[in-house]
């Protein structure tokens, strides 16, 4: 099966956060290293890792947080993936992606910088991505978007550029203005340390003296469904080359008022009239759609179906998160990058 760089990644970077008890953690270590390493090898045939570099960056990251030596030759790795401007290959957004691992190559410098050409190299990196993420501010001050920006952030808090950059102290305003948008778990995760001035960085330093393991499990609470039933007209287009119609579905599907995207593609596929079939995939950030009648988005193609709310407003949730409204149209749209 496909490393699962990532998730091992947030479960270091979680327990050294939680103050783990000696030993919890290098299990996990042993496994995101062989999990960083399995993930390489997908580079061979692909040119990216098997997940992409949004994850083996996050793998270097937790590794460095959790202050274990990681091989000099994925950190050279991320520097050429860097230098290339291939951040964005296999899948993710650039934006995500730069942030992580300019946090990693924040992070190497911090706990000690590695000798000669290697912490020139890192260095330069840094200032590379500084200058990057700072030309990918729009109009709306975010950097990238809504959700890329706390991870941009996290990068300009670790470098120390917060205070020197106007354009920082925007994103941040921006940022406080949006805070209803973050209702996805991993979102959130990202945001929270940049409202206290923090970054994951700042995780290996984390003082655990005076824990009183208060700490319990809490159960999130669902989204109350309100009263009745809404329409959603679910729109797919796709190219003639790869379907039979331009437009092979257009029917409007009922689902209990306050569902979620998902819930409405799930009612879809099970209406006997109208045949709607979809596949999805997990990632860390939730479900997202692979297959929409049975025509597969394909990285190596640069094909996604894209969500849109008609008439061309895409949509910066997941599927599970966003909830359509009574009467809205959402159109999946297959497009390339």
């Amino acid at each position: 099966g496909r490393p699962n760089t990532g998730l091992l990644a947030l479960h270091a970077l979680a327990l050294r956060a939680a103050c783990q008890p000696p030993g919890a953690a290098p299990p996990v270590l042993q496994r995101l290293k062989f999990a960083l390493d399995k993930d390489w090898r997908g580079s061979r045939r692909h040119g990216h890792p098997l997940t992409n570099y949004y994850q083996y960056g996050l793998g270097a990251l937790a590794m460095c947080v959790q202050g274990r030596p990681l091989k000099e030759e994925v950190t050279r790795r991320l520097l050429e993936a860097q230098r290339r401007g291939r951040m964005g290959a296999g899948g993710g957004s650039a934006v995500d992606t730069e942030a992580v691992v300019g946090l990693a190559f924040a992070c190497l410098l911090r706990a000690g910088p590695p000798h000669g050409s290697l912490a020139t190299e890192l260095r330069a990196a840094v200032r590379a991505l500084h200058a990057k993420l700072l030309r990918a501010r729009n109009p709306d001050g975010f950097l990238g978007n809504v959700f890329s920006t706390p991870l941009a952030m996290q990068f300009f808090i670790a470098t120390n550029a917060c205070s020197s950059e106007p354009a920082l102290s925007e994103a941040g305003s921006s940022l406080l203005s949006s805070l209803d948008n973050f209702t996805n778990p991993m979102a959130l995760s990202q945001l929270l340390p940049v409202l206290y001035g923090r970054s994951y960085l700042d995780v290996a330093s984390i003082s655990c003296e005076g824990e009183d393991d208060t700490l319990r499990p809490i159960h999130p609470s669902v989204p109350p469904v309100g009263p009745g039933s809404i329409t959603v007209r679910l729109l797919v287009e796709c190219p003639k080359k790869l379907c039979r119609h331009h437009v092979p579905y257009n029917h409007s599907v009922s689902v209990p008022a306050g569902s979620s995207l998902l819930a409405v593609l799930e009612a879809a596929s099970k209406q006997q009239s109208h045949a709607f079939t979809f596949k999805t995939q997990d990632s860390l950030h939730g479900p997202f759609l692979t297959v929409v009648m049975k025509v597969e988005a394909k990285a190596r193609d640069r094909r996604y179906w894209q969500i849109l709310s008609a008439p061309d407003t895409s949509l910066q949730m997941g599927i599970a998160d966003y909830r359509p409204r009574d009467g809205e149209t959402i159109i999946l749209r297959l497009s390339k990058r």
